[in-house]
C-alpha cells in the first residue's frame, strides 16, 4: 500500500490523539485512585486506629476504678477515690465523649456511660459508707465491691465487641487500599504496554515518513530534472510552472516564449473541454510545433484547479513509424504501392459495394528471366517496367480513378473504379502490350506480359471471392500459350471449379491406389523380338475412364505427380521383376518421368531405393524424360543424368523434336534412345515433310549411335516406310494397345516371336 505524507499526518494526528486521551484518562484515575487511597489512610491513621488506643486506655481505666475502690476498702484511704478515682472517671467520661465523636458503636457506647454512670453512683455511695461509723459499713463495702465488680465485667464484652468492629474496618480499609493498589498498578501496566504498541506503530509512521519524505524530495525534484518538459497552467490557462526542460524545448524551437505559451493554448484548449465534458482524468494527443512533433499528455487536477501537461518530442519516432509505414505499404524498389495496401484498398471498394474493376499484370516466363539475368538485374527490368506502366496507364485510363500496385516480385496489380469490363479492357491491354513490345529493357531484354481481369460485383460481391476470380483469370492467362488477356468468365469459373474438385478426386484416388498400370509393347522391327514395355497410367472411376491428358497436368499443377509418380515408379519395377522372373531376361520396362519430378530433390534418392526394394536389374528399366526437363540447369541436368547412368538405368528423351531440341545436349547427355513423337508418324505416308523430319532424327540417331523408336505406329505403312528408314523400334495401335498386366502376360507369350515383321 502506498503511503503519502497527508495519510502519514492524519495517522500520526490520531495516534497522538488516542495517547493524549489515555494520558488524561490514566492521571485522572490515577488521582482518584490515590485519593481514594490517601482518604482510606487518613481514616485508618486519624480514626480507626487510634479507636484501638482509646479503647485500651478506656479498658485500663474502667480496670483503674475497680483497683482503687479495692484498694480504698483495704487502707481506707479516701484520697484514693477523691483524687484516683475522680480522675480515672474523668478519663473514662473524655474518652467515651471521644468514641462518640468518632460515631463508634453509639449504642454500645451509650451501653458503657451508662454503665460508668451507675460505678460513679455507687463510688459515691461506697465512699460516704466507708466514711461513716457504722458498724456494718464493711458488709455494705464488700457488695459495693462486688457490684463494682458486676459492673466491671459488664464492660469487658462492650469494649470487646467495639474493638472487634473496629478491627473490622479497619481490615476491610486495608482491603480496599490494597484492592486500589492493585488496581493502579494493573492500569498503570496496561496503559505502558498500550504505550510501547503505540510506540512501535509510530516507529512504523516515523520509518514511513522518512522514506516517503525521501521520495517526496525525489518527486519534488522530478519536474526539475525531468528531460521531458512539463507545464502546469491554472484554470484560466495561465502559466503557472514550467520545468528547465521547457525553456530547452523553447530554445530548440527557436520560438519566444509568449508564441510558444500561446500555441500549446490553442492546441490543448480542444483536450481541456474534452476531458470537462467526458469527466476524464486525462487525455493524450499529438500536434506539431516549431517542425517538431510533440506529444501531450493533459491531466485535470481538480483538487489544486491545475491543468498539468506533460511533453515530449516524439518528431523521430514519427518519422521512423511513418517510414515503417511506407515500407509495410510501398515496393521498396519502385515506390508503389505493395501487396498490403491491395488488399486494404481492396477491402474498402468491396465495402462501398460500387463497381470496380481488377487486374493483374504478370512477368511471362520469370523463372527464365531470372535465370539468364540473376535476381538482382531481373529487379531492375521489373522497376523498368513500373516506370513505364504508371505514366502510360495515366494516359490510357485518364477518365477514372485508379491505383496501381506491385503486389509480388513479378506480378503489378491495378484497381480502376469504373464499370467497364470487356471492350475497354482489351483496349488498354493492347496499348500497353503494344507499348512493351517496342521497349528492350535492362540488358536490352524483351519482356512479355500476362494479363487477369474480372469486374466487381459482376463476377463476385466480396472481397475473398473476386481476389479468387482474379486468380483464376491470370493462371489462364499465363496456362494460354498464346493469349495474354483472360478476363474471368462463370464457364472459366466452372472449369476451374471442375478442375479442382477433379484434381481432389484425383488426392483420395491415389491414397486409396484406384489408378491401374497398363503396359505397351515395343517391337524390334528390325528382328521381330518384343524389346520392351511402355508404363501407362489408367483412371477408371464408377463414372467412367478419365483420361491421362486430364488428369496428369493437374497432378503436376498440384504436386500430386511426386506420390503418383513414386507409385508408377515402384509398381513398374515390382512388374519388371516378376517378367524377368518368367524368363524375359531382356525386357526393359519404361517410366515417363515429369520435369517436376525431374526437378524434385529426392528423386535420385526414390528411384535408387525403388530398385533396391523390388530387386529388379538397374537395366532392365528406361526412364523417359522430355525435353522440358532440360529447359533450365542443364549443369545440374548433366549431373543427375550421369548419376542415373551410373547405376546402370536405360535414357531415353522421349517426344523429340517437338521440344526445345537442340543438338548441343544430345552429345553431352549420356542418352540411349530417342521417341520419336507421334505428330510426325502420323502423317509421315502423305505428308513429305514429317517425312523429311523423321528421316533427319533417324539419321541423327544412328550417327550418334542412339537407338529410335517411334510412338503411334497405327498403319503397315507407318511400319514399313520406318523400317526402310532404319528405325530400329516401333510401338502404338498397329503392334498392341496399352494393356492391362492381366492380359499382358497372355500378350506376352503368344507373341515371343514376331519374325514376319522382320
Amino acid at each position: 500500500m502506498e503511503i503519502n505524507s497527508a495519510s502519514l499526518q492524519r495517522n500520526a494526528n490520531r495516534i497522538y490523539g488516542v495517547i493524549v486521551s489515555l494520558g488524561i484518562l490514566l492521571s485522572a484515575f490515577v488521582y482518584y485512585s490515590t485519593d481514594k487511597i490517601e482518604r482510606s489512610a487518613s481514616i485508618l491513621i486519624e480514626h480507626e486506629i487510634p479507636i484501638f488506643g482509646q479503647l485500651q486506655k478506656l479498658d485500663s481505666s474502667l480496670t483503674e476504678q475497680e483497683l482503687y475502690l479495692n484498694e480504698y476498702y483495704a487502707n481506707q484511704d479516701s484520697d484514693l477515690y477523691s483524687e484516683h478515682f475522680k480522675q480515672a472517671s474523668l478519663n473514662i467520661n473524655q474518652l467515651l465523649k471521644d468514641l462518640q465523636e468518632h460515631n463508634v458503636a453509639p449504642q454500645q457506647i451509650t451501653d458503657l456511660s451508662k454503665t460508668q454512670k451507675k460505678i460513679t453512683d455507687l463510688a459515691a455511695i461506697f465512699d460516704e459508707n466507708m466514711q461513716s461509723g457504722a458498724s456494718g459499713k464493711w458488709d455494705t463495702a464488700r457488695e459495693h465491691l462486688e457490684m463494682f465488680s458486676m459492673y466491671r465485667q459488664q464492660t469487658k464484652p462492650i469494649v470487646q465487641s467495639i474493638a472487634a468492629d473496629t478491627d473490622k474496618r479497619v481490615m476491610q480499609q486495608y482491603t480496599n487500599t490494597k484492592q486500589n493498589l492493585a488496581q493502579t498498578s494493573y492500569i498503570v501496566l496496561a496503559y505502558s504496554v498500550l504505550i510501547l504498541v503505540l510506540a512501535t506503530f509510530i516507529g512504523r509512521y516515523i520509518k514511513s515518513y522518512i522514506l516517503v519524505s525521501g521520495k517526496n524530495k525525489r518527486l519534488a525534484l522530478f519536474p526539475q530534472r525531468n528531460p521531458n518538459p512539463i507545464i502546469s497552467l491554472d484554470k484560466n490557462n495561465n502559466l503557472v510552472f514550467s520545468n528547465p526542460a521547457t525553456k530547452k524545448l523553447i530554445t530548440a524551437l527557436n520560438l519566444s516564449d509568449d508564441i510558444f505559451y500561446q500555441s500549446l493554448k490553442n492546441q490543448v484548449m480542444t483536450s481541456q473541454q474534452h476531458i470537462l465534458n467526458c469527466k476524464q482524468p486525462h487525455r493524450r494527443f499529438e500536434f506539431i510545433i516549431g517542425g517538431k512533433t510533440l506529444d501531450c499528455e493533459i491531466h485535470w487536477l481538480e483538487d489544486m484547479e491545475t491543468w498539468d501537461l506533460h511533453l515530449s518530442d516524439i518528431t523521430q519516432r514519427k518519422l521512423a513509424e511513418d517510414k515503417l509505414n511506407y515500407q509495410a505499404y510501398h515496393d521498396q524498389s519502385t515506390g508503389l504501392y505493395n501487396k498490403n495496401k491491395f488488399y486494404e484498398i481492396l477491402n474498402d471498394q468491396c465495402e462501398l459495394n460500387a463497381h470496380f474493376v481488377i487486374g493483374s499484370i504478370e512477368v511471362r516466363n520469370y523463372s527464365k528471366l531470372v535465370s539468364q539475368l540473376g535476381i538482382e538485374q531481373t529487379g531492375k527490368v521489373l522497376q523498368e517496367v513500373a516506370e513505364l506502366l504508371q505514366p502510360l496507364l495515366n494516359d490510357i485510363i485518364d477518365d477514372y480513378p485508379f491505383t496501381f500496385y506491385k503486389t509480388s516480385e513479378k506480378q503489378f496489380s491495378i484497381i480502376i473504379e469504373a464499370d467497364f469490363c470487356t471492350e475497354r479492357l482489351h483496349k488498354i491491354v493492347h496499348q500497353i502490350e503494344t507499348k512493351i513490345e517496342r521497349e528492350a529493357f535492362c540488358n536490352a531484354k524483351h519482356i512479355e506480359l500476362d494479363f487477369g481481369f474480372c469486374c466487381f460485383p459482376e463476377h463476385a460481391k466480396d472481397k475473398s471471392s473476386i481476389i479468387k476470380c482474379l486468380n483464376i483469370a491470370l493462371d489462364q492467362a499465363i496456362a494460354t500459350e498464346h493469349s495474354s488477356l483472360i478476363i474471368y468468365s462463370q464457364s472459366l469459373g466452372e472449369t476451374i471449379s471442375k478442375e479442382l474438385a477433379l484434381t481432389e478426386q484425383l488426392r483420395v484416388a491415389i491414397s486409396n491406389k484406384e489408378l491401374e498400370l497398363y503396359f505397351q509393347p515395343q517391337l524390334n522391327i528390325q528382328n521381330g523380338q518384343i524389346v520392351g514395355l511402355e508404363t501407362l497410367i489408367r483412371w477408371i472411376t464408377p463414372d467412367g475412364f478419365i483420361s491421362p491428358a486430364e488428369f496428369i497436368p493437374l497432378a503436376e499443377k498440384s504436386g500430386l505427380i511426386i506420390p503418383l509418380g513414386e507409385w508408377i515408379t515402384i509398381n513398374a519395377c515390382k512388374q519388371a521383376k516378376y517378367l524377368i522372373d518368367q524368363g524375359y531376361k531382356d525386357i526393359v520396362v519404361a517410366i515417363n518421368i515429369s520435369p517436376q519430378q525431374f526437378q524434385h530433390p529426392n528423386f535420385y534418392d526414390m528411384i535408387v531405393g525403388a530398385l533396391a526394394f523390388t530387386q529388379v536389374p538397374a537395366k532392365n528399366i528406361e526412364l523417359e524424360i522430355t525435353e522440358g526437363v532440360i529447359m533450365y540447369n542443364e549443369s545440374d541436368t548433366i549431373d543427375l543424368l550421369h548419376k542415373l547412368k551410373a547405376v546402370g538405368l536405360m535414357l531415353s528423351i522421349d517426344d523429340f523434336g517437338t521440344g526445345y531440341s537442340s543438338l548441343s545436349y544430345l552429345k553431352q547427355f549420356p542418352i540411349d534412345k530417342l521417341k520419336i513423337d507421334q505428330s510426325f508418324i502420323f502423317n509421315v505416308n502423305t505428308n513429305e515433310a514429317d517425312k523429311a523430319i523423321v528421316s533427319a532424327i533417324v539419321d541423327l540417331g544412328k550417327n550418334l549411335g542412339l537407338t529410335l523408336i517411334a510412338e503411334g505406329v497405327e498403319e503397315l505403312e507407318h511400319l514399313n516406310i520406318l523400317k526402310d528408314m532404319g528405325c530400329q523400334e516401333i510401338q502404338g495401335y498397329y503392334f498392341s494397345r496399352p494393356l492391362p498386366v492381366a492380359k499382358l502376360h497372355t500378350f506376352l507369350q503368344d507373341n515371343q516371336d514376331h519374325k514376319a515383321f522382320a
